[in-house]
């Protein structure tokens, strides 16, 4: 029996049925007396990753991207998105709709120079209170007002998909390194120390770490879509489908009371004292239902974001022990891409096989995303996804970029490296050393705290702003444990103002992009971790990062008389890392293999 893939190859993008949704969506605009509407990407629980039910951008638009919005408006559809996808959404939508970018153009500013006056329907479940605010803010009283609204997108979708119903499951203790009931407690008395009787949890992740929980209402994410309350008496009212979580009352114990989800409401508008929300995820119905009940609101960070950021000593065990699991697979995998043959081998092939070489181990749960597996002009699209209608061979002289991860019980890994096939042009090797420069600054940095994510950025771009080049995204985001592969709230980032704590898992992942030509990615996951004083220092606590990725970087491309002493010692420690680790893990042709792409500079 053939086993099914965990990517499909599906191109799910529709962009010729766009038009005709479009007009269907206008004649609903200009039946609820709207002069336009806003069509985010997210869902009533506010995260990055949504189920099937809930791509409403993509159904509209044919844009598949994780991030951005589409505004709607009699003459006009702006789809605005980041640098990531300022390529793909050319791509995969129909002229109709106007790519905007963005943040660079905000939303207020695009509504102003396309509309002037009229009022701008939104769903208040599928955006945060503080989004709706800040945008209000800046649109003054300028003739434009945004009003809640039913959704739209929703009256038109006549085979929208049904939610996910598949049950939730206990994450073992030996895992987490923390039982639900003292996380529980933990938080209850920061809710507590800050006079707040309850906190209102809408993210999926915060939900699934706070109960020690796990399921699969998202593709490749052991999420469970739910809603909570947590209370200074450390006790929780879990809000989810009936039938997901009702096995569960052993793990759970009494301190959890269970709800069905379309309670949520009702119960909103009963609690009592001041209740806590994030006005950057809660969305804007739950407040507004909050001050109709009259209940005191305090607008706080979701209190379970930064403690699941800080990994405990049994997290970052695990952790490293997923690494090295990954890491092998990843270096079998490398070994057969140095011998596929070229002209025949698609982009197709090598997700396969990379995907076999992980399920080769048992522990592999799922992948962690969809496989980048961009080769030639492809890999300049930073979070390209291959489908049947896009996938291409192979070809000597090009570089092939591999963004990949998995899922285990004991970590979540992400990993990309950009490999040679062939021999490359000058441009390739300059762009790769100088990503590789950046790589290395990052990883090798101490840093005193109190120092953020935007302080660090710039040590990654620093050898690419020297030739005139830079790239369009972060240099790195948050990675979950068992958990979502990007996580809040730590990044490093120009726009991160959150301090690097200890137990922080990031990736290092600079680039280089030149459109229909090539893209160079090398991406490490990071902990962040205590540092030792030097005799003569002066700061009371320094930090310092530690690698848990260890596979070899393809070295054909690197110019190694560009790289100064220090940085040939880096990348010569890490690639004898590289060794030790996996030597007796592999197959003797990917243990020869790993030796040639070992050997020192």
């Amino acid at each position: 029996m053939k086993t099914a893939h965990f990517q499909s190859f599906i191109d799910d993008s529709e962009p010729d049925a766009g038009p005709a949704r479009l007009t269907a969506l206008r004649k609903a605009i200009s039946g609820a007396q709207l002069n336009g509407f806003l069509v985010p990407r997210s869902d009533v629980h506010q995260g990055e990753y949504v189920a099937k039910r809930d791509e409403r951008l993509a159904w509209l638009t044919g844009f598949t991207g994780s991030a951005g919005f589409c505004a709607v408006l009699p003459d006009v559809a702006g789809v605005f998105v980041d640098g990531r996808y300022r390529v793909q959404v050319k791509v995969q939508t129909n002229a109709i709709f106007t790519p905007v970018d963005w943040p660079e153009t905000s939303l207020p500013t695009w509504l102003q120079k396309n509309l002037q006056t009229g009022t701008i329907g939104f769903d208040p479940w599928l955006h945060s209170w503080g989004e709706i605010k800040a945008h209000r803010a800046a649109l003054g009283e300028n003739g434009i007002q945004l009003r809640p609204n039913t959704n739209l997108i929703d009256q038109i979708w006549t085979d929208r998909p049904d939610p996910p119903n598949a049950q939730a499951y206990a994450y073992p203790d030996d895992y987490a390194g923390e039982t639900h009931s003292d996380k529980r407690k933990r938080l209850a008395k920061m809710l507590r120390d800050n006079a707040q009787d309850t906190a209102i949890l809408t993210l999926p992740d915060s939900i699934v770490w706070l109960l020690n929980m796990r399921g699969s209402d998202v593709t490749h994410v052991p999420l469970v879509h739910s809603f909570a309350f947590l209370h200074a008496d450390a006790s929780v009212d879990l809000f989810i489908a009936p039938g997901k979580a009702e096995h569960l009352s052993g793990h759970f114990g009494a301190g959890i009371r269970l709800f069905s989800q379309d309670q949520f409401d009702a119960q909103l508008s009963q609690l009592h004292g001041r209740v806590r929300v994030d006005a950057g995820h809660i969305p804007y119905a739950v407040v507004d239902i909050l001050q109709k009940a009259q209940v005191e609101i305090a607008f706080e960070a979701d209190p379970v974001i930064l403690p699941k950021a800080c990994k405990n000593i049994i997290e970052l065990q695990h952790a490293r022990v997923s690494h090295q699991r990954d890491g092998a697979a990843m270096c079998e995998f490398l070994a057969w891409l140095d011998n596929a043959p070229i002209g025949t081998t698609t982009e197709i092939d090598v997700v396969i096989a990379l995907e076999s070489f992980r399920r080769a181990n048992s522990e592999l749960l799922d992948i962690s995303f969809d496989t980048i597996s961009a080769s030639g002009p492809n890999a300049a699209l930073p979070h390209y996804r291959v489908n049947e209608a896009s996938n291409r061979q192979l070809q000597s002289g090009e570089v092939m970029l591999v963004d990949s991860g998995g899922q285990y019980l004991d970590g979540t890994t992400d990993i990309t490296r950009t490999i040679a096939i062939g021999a490359q042009p000058h441009e390739v090797c300059a762009a790769f050393t100088r990503v590789l420069q950046g790589m290395i600054a990052i990883s090798r940095l101490k840093f005193p705290y109190g120092i953020s994510g935007r302080d660090l950025d710039a040590f990654a771009r620093a050898p690419l702003w020297a030739s005139g080049q830079d790239f369009n995204h972060g240099t790195g985001h948050g990675v979950g444990h068992f958990l979502n592969v990007h996580e809040g709230p730590q990044r490093l980032s120009r726009a991160s103002t959150v301090v690097l704590e200890p137990g922080m898992i990031l990736s290092n992942e600079p680039g280089f992009y030149k459109e229909g030509a090539f893209g160079i990615r090398i991406e490490n996951l990071l902990s962040v971790g205590e540092a030792d004083l030097p005799e003569a220092a002066n700061l009371t606590r320094l930090l310092e990062f530690e690698t848990l990725t260890f596979v070899p970087i393809d070295l054909r491309m690197v110019i190694s008389d560009w790289l100064d002493p220090t940085e040939k010692a880096w990348i010569n420690a890490y690639h004898k890392k590289c060794w030790d680790l996996h030597q007796d893990q592999l197959s003797s042709s990917a243990t020869q293999w790993l030796g040639q792409a070992t050997k020192s500079l």
